[in-house]
């Protein structure tokens, strides 16, 4: 059974080298960076909030997400990153993920991201949470690729 705690950088090398392809393919064509710069980035934010999912002791750190802040203090980036061994646990980070989302998104009164319209897997969690398609660019980032804008409006 995998359980959530707060993220230390460490934890990048852990999941770096095993993260999803679709999740290495979303940060390619968005900013044009790796895996482990892509997971290091939410800590240069003063009041990130960052996770890491841990699974078996042979697995360790399987995903990482969290929130970060922007200029318009209504608005936080929410985010999730992840090996395939993530869902192994699917059904359990589903049915968590509601909790998770409500403290990703305190103090905020919408949450979003743009993602990758090719990342099925983290568009239907994003649906699963409340999060809606506000609209796409078919030429989104370094890689010009279509990108979905999803938002959440918190409660």
């Amino acid at each position: 059974m995998a359980h959530v705690r707060r993220a230390i950088s460490a934890d990048i090398a852990f999941l770096a080298p095993k993260m999803r392809q679709a999740d290495r393919d979303e940060i390619k064509a968005s900013d044009n960076i790796g895996a482990a710069e892509a997971l290091m980035t939410p800590f240069q934010y003063t009041g990130h909030r960052t996770w890491s999912v841990i699974g078996t002791d042979e697995e360790y750190v399987i995903g990482m997400f969290g929130s970060v802040p922007t200029l318009e203090p209504d608005y936080g980036v929410a985010w999730l990153l992840s090996s395939d061994e993530l869902f192994n646990y699917k059904k359990e980070f589903i049915r968590q993920s509601p909790e998770w989302m409500a403290q990703m998104g305190k103090n905020y009164k919408y949450l979003y991201n743009w993602v990758d319209c090719r990342n099925t897997k983290s568009i239907k969690w994003l649906k699963h949470l409340g999060f809606k398609e506000i609209q796409r660019d078919e030429h989104y980032g370094k890689g010009k690729m279509p990108f979905y804008l999803m938002m959440k409006e918190m409660t």
